[in-house]
């Protein structure tokens, strides 16, 4: 598909019988759109793409293999499958125990091969299996919010109220570990562990401190980035700051900004780098596909933003 078009339209259907059972066919469209305006993202950064989806509130973005998986706001077909190649349209995948309101985001394993999901409302975590198609139920020992997987391949799970992390062990589902966060860090929205047994959180909702912060194995701060809540970025100040993707290859932090509609870019010792991309409308969501190279950012509302690093 050449640059130079402006919009394309793909239509995708399933023709593997083998797996009809776990992604519903459909006939649906999805739109991609090429040459948007150069001041969406920095000069370092090439021209994004973008991915057309419903009118409704995307909770999340990731990948396993060869397929992107959207988990969208509602109660029917709430997660998309995309070809990660040309973002060509496959299916959808309906869970009857997701429900809309309930759920914050989406995460996957590699190597267990599922999709996991938060569910605020009733302080669990849902598991989809890819292979099977089977669904789990797990217990959350607080109210969670965004989800990561860890080094280990276990499920790390931001919580709020208490405001901790909360690691679950990806065989069982059972609670293997409880941190709780250092008194300052309140509303944490999302927590990556990094390859050094350290964790990177972000937090902040109206009042207070709206921030990324590195912190260690008792939840104590070791470094911060951000301040009460802001636009200016000689003050390092944040609006928001609501979910992370980390790229330790080229120790890198992007941080959703979502009240100021950016994506910030930091480094691995939480120094400002750049602004990635600005101008929309609320980024919520992020996630890197390290094999592709690619970084997708879901709005509060409206299409997905990818962005070839």
């Amino acid at each position: 598909m050449s640059r130079g078009s402006r919009v394309t339209r793909v239509t995708g259907q399933l023709t593997d019988g083998s797996r009809g059972s776990r992604v519903k066919k459909c006939v649906s469209r999805c739109h991609l759109w090429l040459n948007l305006p150069h001041a969406l993202c920095s000069a370092a950064a090439r021209v994004p793409e973008k991915i057309s989806v419903s009118d409704v509130d995307v909770l999340g973005v990731t990948s396993v293999d060869d397929e992107l998986f959207v988990l969208l706001d509602r109660d029917y077909d709430q997660v998309v499958v995309y070809s990660v190649d040309d973002y060509r349209l496959l299916g959808h995948l309906s869970l009857p125990a997701v429900k809309k309101h309930h759920f914050g985001d989406v995460a996957s394993c590699v190597r267990h091969r599922c999709l996991y999901m938060s569910d605020y409302t009733n302080s669990c975590t849902h598991r989809y299996d890819l292979a099977s198609g089977g669904m789990g139920r797990w217990s959350v020992p607080g109210k969670p919010r965004c989800l990561s997987v860890t080094p280990s391949s276990n499920l790390l799970v931001a919580c709020q109220l208490p405001h901790k992390l909360v690691e679950l062990s990806a065989d069982s589902g059972q609670c293997v570990r409880e941190m709780v966060l250092q008194s300052g860090i309140e509303y944490p929205w999302h927590a990556v562990q990094l390859t050094t047994g350290q964790y990177v959180v972000c937090h902040g909702l109206w009042g207070g401190l709206h921030r990324v912060c590195i912190v260690d194995d008792d939840g104590r701060v070791t470094h911060s980035y951000g301040d009460q809540p802001g636009c200016d970025v000689g003050q390092q100040l944040l609006g928001c700051s609501c979910h992370l993707a980390v790229d330790e290859d080229s120790r890198s932090i992007f941080v959703a900004d979502q009240r100021n509609g950016r994506v910030v870019l930091l480094s691995t010792t939480l120094d400002f780098v750049r602004h990635v991309v600005d101008g929309l409308s609320g980024a919520q969501r992020l996630y890197i596909d390290h094999s592709s190279r690619r970084l997708y950012v879901a709005p509060y509302f409206g299409d997905v933003v990818v962005i070839q690093l």
